[in-house]
């Protein structure tokens, strides 16, 4: 056998330690010269990625920051074309890498490899520049001596992105010649990393202006604080900070963003003045646990406390040596930049000055992923502007979860959940017909399958697995959703194996007795129904604990075999198991009518040992709709009863998180049911509005985060409920238009959709044309052939019409 060949593309520190206990990791920099001759190429594309993350600077400009988190499965790279920031002669390129420390629980939303590492090289392996770009010992690299990533925060259990950095300290900067790292790249063996480029576009950065500032401690009047960070201008001199002096503020954004910061002084003569960052949601009252129970009511009374992590940096004025060349006049300037994105409403800013200082300037740059907004909503209605500030506010909240990956929620863990995101996937597929964060994301929870156990993780990519049974459904359910509207059976088909692995798992755990799923409590896995406040702490309905038997589980179970056997039989033909699955979802529907209904509610467990007081929830009537363990009338009853009857009171309530299930099975038993309640549906979300959130809330009970994106449900509603535009038939290869004309008097509305055509846009409107009549209009615009149109208007007979011209109707409105 040939001798073993060598992966040398990897660079790192010699001498790397991940053996000390005061960080979550370190921060370790790469740079090199070079010099060119002559005009620069027009376009000089490299590879790029580290571990953990990195940014990338070419003569102290930021040229790149990535990568995509991934896993052991995929570990993406960037293509970044180095052209637009060369020039003749000498070029400084840096690379700022954060790497996390592998055997430790910290930073659990940034999964890492046991080894630090770099790999640069040029995307064309010819170029002239080979040598000088690719990893080598000719690049010098340093460990960052000054700065910890902190985790003695109360407030970060899943992050650890915030810094302690002390430039004043007597650490030196020792730069070394880069070691490169040899991996064996034969016989079925490679390097840790499974290089694959990435699957999304760059993140798009959009500088955003500070609005207010409150509650100013400092010698200087407030009107000098507020024209320096708040004024838009680039002309107002530096703010002079004299020796010796104290200064607190609170700055507030114009709403809660994610961002990052850049904080410009002066270089001061002698170092020793501290900077302390604060990042909050809101102003609160005192928790009642750090961070999971908090006391919440006015978002912007500025009586009340700014609680959250820090940032903490000491300058180190003309000593520090440590001339990076990230930023222009670093002799000049002295820069606080943190490495991530921060994440707040409000900034609490203390300097204490040591013997003088200038600060010159605050920069905030809006960062997300670069989401193409196509939907549009404009309402005219009695109602305050209410409707377009639900739609303005989801869509704020949806983008503040989108980055490098789906997040559940930006300030505290950054984390992507398989149920959260399967509601965040369906809300950007309405409002801008782009699929490809969720394609990642179905892949990436895909690759988190543990075989021993039969179930996808929790959430992915991620430091530390979890398991949570019912998020393994919700990604099956988010295959389904995938086929609905892109009907992409070559992406889908090879994902079924693990479909039918997980549903497997369920039925491996049919209890004979009742022939129902029964999940006792078993060490490494959580049950975790929803959030509400009976079922604390861990989201557990209590009359589930005994045996094992959630009457939710089992509903969700059979809700998914159900979508799962449509996306068997569309992508793979797999009629027989198709025929399995259904038999096998109207097993569990069966038993679930028999064993956990009580005559009047479908009981949290087995009915027969229920407490009438403590084991009902508003979950289990909205999911006994969706598995179709009830239909018709019957299940219109249930549910009025169930959300507008006195009898509601007594019911645990569904949270935020259930708003989109909650309103799918309204929607599913019809009778005027939806159209009755959905005004008084909203109440929640406008009261958070009145409080003066600008994102929506994880949840009204613990009120941990103010942005979570399944609060985002009114995308989904505006466009596909009351505008009324879904597919009829996977991939928008026709489409179903059932506006409810009875909500709005008057709208105007785009829907963007996608299929083999592209990306096309449905313009819908109507408008009263007298007291008793409608006009509405329904265009599509950008199709390149006729697709079919099934129109489902109120009182009047199912049209199939094309969709060739402009479709106009007269409604006769019923009092």
């Amino acid at each position: 056998m040939a001798a073993a060949q060598l992966d040398t593309s990897w660079m790192w520190h010699p001498s790397f330690t991940e053996d000390r206990i005061d960080t979550a990791g370190l921060f370790v920099h790469f740079r090199r010269d070079i010099l060119l001759d002559s005009t620069p190429p027009e376009s000089f594309k490299i590879r790029l990625t580290a571990d953990t993350r990195y940014k990338l600077y070419v003569n102290c400009q930021l040229a790149a920051f990535g990568p995509v988190k991934g896993d052991r499965s995929l570990w993406f790279y960037d293509e970044v074309d180095l052209a637009p920031y060369l020039r003749v002669g000498w070029n400084r390129i840096g690379i700022h890498v954060l790497r996390f420390f592998y055997a430790t629980p910290f930073a659990t939303s940034f999964p890492r490899m046991p080894s630090g590492g770099v790999n640069i090289a040029p995307v064309k392996p010819g170029e002239s520049w080979v040598s000088k770009i690719q990893s080598s010992v000719l690049w010098e690299t340093a460990i960052d001596p000054c700065t910890v990533l902190r985790i003695d925060e109360p407030e970060d259990e899943f992050l650890h992105i915030y810094e302690k950095t002390n430039r004043a300290s007597d650490q030196k900067w020792e730069w070394v010649p880069a070691k490169v790292l040899e991996y064996q790249n034969s016989t079925g063996v490679i390097a840790p990393w499974k290089l694959s480029p990435r699957l999304i576009p760059p993140m798009k950065s959009q500088k955003s202006q500070f609005i207010a500032i409150h509650n100013v401690q400092s010698c200087l009047p407030d009107h000098v604080w507020k024209e320096k960070l708040t004024s838009s201008s680039d002309c107002i001199e530096g703010l002079h900070l004299p020796a010796r002096t104290i200064h607190q503020l609170d700055i507030e954004a114009p709403y809660h963003m994610t961002a990052f910061l850049r904080f410009r002084f002066r270089r001061p003569q002698a170092g020793g003045s501290t900077v302390m960052v604060t990042y909050a949601e809101c102003y609160e009252d005192t928790p009642t646990l750090v961070p999971y129970l908090r006391q919440k009511s006015n978002r912007c009374d500025t009586r009340k406390s700014l609680l959250g992590p820090k940032d903490m940096y000491v300058l180190g004025g003309q000593a520090d040596t440590s001339r990076l060349g990230y930023c222009e006049n670093e002799d000049l300037d002295e820069t606080i930049i943190p490495f991530h994105f921060r994440t707040f409403r409000f900034i609490q800013i203390r300097i204490e000055v040591g013997s003088g200082l200038v600060l010159e300037e605050l920069e905030a740059m809006r960062v997300n992923y670069p989401l193409d907004i196509l939907a549009g909503l404009k309402v005219e209605a009695k109602d305050g502007g209410t409707a377009e500030r639900l739609w303005e506010t989801s869509i704020r909240t949806l983008e503040n979860c989108m980055h490098d990956c789906y997040e559940d929620c930006p300030f505290y863990e950054q984390l992507q959940y398989a149920m959260d995101t399967r509601s965040s996937a369906l809300f950007t597929y309405y409002i801008s017909g782009d699929d490809r964060l969720a394609k990642q994301a179905i892949i990436q929870l895909h690759n988190s399958f543990q075989a021993s156990l039969g179930l996808t993780a929790s959430r992915a990519p991620s430091h530390m697995h979890q398991i949570i049974p019912h998020f393994s459904l919700y990604w099956i359910c988010m295959l389904a959703d995938h086929l609905t509207f892109f009907n992409n059976e070559a992406f889908l088909r090879p994902l079924l194996s693990v479909v039918d692995a997980v549903l497997t798992f369920f039925d491996s755990r049919v209890d004979p007795l009742t022939d129902l799923v029964a999940l006792p409590d078993e060490l490494g896995v959580w049950h975790f129904h929803d959030w509400t406040e009976q079922w604390r702490p861990y989201g557990v309905p209590p009359a589930t604990i005994p045996t094992g038997i959630s009457t939710y589980s089992n509903n969700l179970y059979a809700y998914t075999l159900k979508l799962a056997a449509h996306v068997q039989l569309t992508c793979a033909g797999r009629s027989a198991l198709a025929e399995e699955y259904m038999c096998r979802a109207n097993r569990i529907i069966d038993a679930v009518r028999l064993r956990c209904f009580d005559g009047n509610f479908f009981t949290d467990s087995l009915a027969a040992n229920s407490d009438p007081n403590r084991d009902r929830s508003q979950h289990n009537q909205v999911w006994a709709v969706l598995s179709g363990a009830l239909a018709g009338k019957n299940a219109q009853q249930l549910l009025r009863r169930s959300f507008d009857s006195p009898a509601a009171e007594s019911l645990v309530q569904t949270s935020i998180s259930m708003s989109f299930y909650t309103l799918r099975a309204l929607s599913m038993v019809g009778g005027g049911l939806y159209e009755e309640l959905f005004p008084k549906f909203w109440e929640p979300w406008s009261s958070q509005l009145a409080l003066g959130l600008t994102t929506w809330e994880e949840d009204s009970v613990s009120q941990r985060s103010d942005c979570h994106a399944w609060g985002s449900a009114p995308i989904y509603e505006y466009m596909a409920e009351v505008i009324g535009v879904q597919p009829a038939k996977p991939g928008w290869e026709a489409i179903t238009f059932k506006p409810r004309l009875s909500l709005y008097p008057k709208i105007q509305a785009n829907v963007p959709f996608r299929n083999h055509d592209g990306t096309s846009l449905a313009r819908v409107s109507w408008e009263p044309t007298s007291p008793d009549t409608v006009k509405v209009s329904l265009k599509l615009i950008g199709l390149k052939s006729t697709i079919l149109v099934r129109v489902k208007l109120p009182s009047q007979p199912e049209m199939l019409l094309n969709s060739t011209d402009e479709l106009t109707f007269t409604v006769q409105q019923t009092q």
